[in-house]
């Protein structure tokens, strides 16, 4: 009699998975997978405990047979807006007829017109809305999400947007990490008054505290510039904060620059980056979180992922999942967008969605890779190979998500005993 197990997977047709040394892994390392045949994989415990070409000597609960499947690491999505309330499709339309994003944000709408949503809806009916979202990324192969608040901008809209989350996170198989973006806009309320609106986030940080250790701003012109960017992060960074920026969507001005000084773990968007601001995120253990699914949603060009990873930079993708600008969260499309648009390899982008995407959220000791110890978040795609992947955006590819060790599947071709 074998050991009793929870989950054997047999006869993989290829194991796929990034290291864990030096992360966030930066330049050429961003290529280095280990690619195994024919090995299996034992789950215990909500956790991976042998990787093996010998798996007689164990006794599964359920066993599958992986001789036709791939495995990876379960997708990790380093930027998403989730949680939101409502639609905003006129907006898309008006920009498909050649308005620009932050003409729209002037006239009231943008992000200001989903505050107004979230502020108005029974935490219940946010909860219920997002969940299905999570419900179609889970079997499109996300098994862990950052979320953010920033939709709310009061103390009362965007802990309600936190607490979501939390709900969330309590009923849903995706892990969520949430971060703080109070600092998305300003409140209408406080009529431009810039440094005003940043002391009422500081307010009430310490509540933050409860939910996130992390905090985000958009640092663009007309929105957070530099000097009340650097302000706010120098003071949520002294209450014990990760920093994150939006840096760079529209122009460079600085705040990439400025997240690396200020050591964040990410700036992200970076559309528009001057040889400089490359120099210095290269140099940097400050990750380049890129979301080619935005430009492409959006009409616009896309970030210099190349020059990034060839100049020794690390680069993570995110979906940006949000009402506005990205409607997004498929990964094989984002992935083939960022191996066909931001010229990434294969490996590369498989790297920058997973293990590094688990750095930029503080859980790569835990998510990210396929190894003895770790959370048993595994994707098991029908696929010929892993290079494949950026081939078939869109396609059912995805069989079965294991998470913490238990196994969704998404066919009833998946052999399983």
């Amino acid at each position: 009699m074998g050991k009793k197990v929870d989950l054997l997977i047999e006869n993989l047709k290829e194991l796929v998975t990034p290291g864990t040394s030096r992360l966030p892994a930066k330049g050429t390392r961003m290529r280095d997978l280990e690619v195994v045949k024919g090995v299996s994989i034992v789950v215990d415990g909500g956790k991976i405990v042998e990787i093996t070409h010998e798996s007689d000597e164990y006794d599964p609960t359920l066993r599958v047979d992986g001789s036709r499947l791939v495995a990876l690491p379960g997708f990790v999505d380093a930027h998403t807006h989730l949680p939101f309330y409502a639609f905003r499709y006129e907006e898309f339309l008006m920009r498909a007829e050649g308005k620009e994003y932050m003409e729209i944000l002037k006239a009231g709408g943008g992000i200001y017109s989903t505050v107004s949503e979230v502020r108005k809806v029974p935490l219940h009916e946010m909860v219920h809305f997002n969940r299905r979202f999570l419900d179609s990324m889970f079997r499109k192969g996300v098994t862990t999400c950052e979320t953010k608040s920033g939709y709310g901008l009061n103390e009362e809209g965007e802990m309600k947007q936190l607490e979501c989350v939390r709900i969330l996170n309590e009923t849903h198989p995706i892990d969520l990490i949430p971060t703080f973006l109070g600092a998305h806009v300003v409140d209408k309320e406080y009529r431009s008054q810039t440094r005003e609106y940043l002391e009422h986030l500081l307010s009430f940080s310490e509540k933050i505290k409860k939910y996130t250790n992390t905090v985000d701003i958009f640092c663009e012109k007309d929105v957070f510039e530099l000097e009340d960017t650097r302000y706010y992060l120098h003071e949520m960074k002294k209450r014990g904060f990760r920093l994150r920026l939006h840096a760079n969507e529209f122009e460079d001005m600085g705040c990439a620059k400025l997240g690396v000084e200020l050591g964040a773990v990410s700036v992200d968007h970076l559309l528009v980056c001057s040889t400089t601001t490359l120099d210095v995120l290269a140099s940097s253990n400050t990750v380049a979180v890129l979301m080619p699914g935005t430009s492409f949603f959006m009409n616009k060009g896309y970030a210099p992922a190349r020059r990034i990873i060839d100049e020794g930079g690390a680069v993570a993708l995110g979906s940006d999942f949000n009402p506005g600008s990205c409607m997004i969260y498929d990964p094989t499309l984002i992935i083939h967008l960022a191996v066909n648009h931001l010229k990434m390899k294969v490996e590369e982008a498989i790297t920058a969605y997973t293990i590094n995407s688990a750095y930029v959220l503080g859980v790569a000791e835990k998510l990210g890779s396929l190894e003895k110890g770790k959370q048993a978040d595994i994707l098991l795609l029908d696929i010929p190979s892993y290079r494949a992947l950026p081939y078939v955006p869109g396609h059912d590819v995805v069989r079965a998500v294991i998470k913490k060790g238990k196994c969704y599947t998404q066919s009833t071709s998946l052999y399983l005993s």
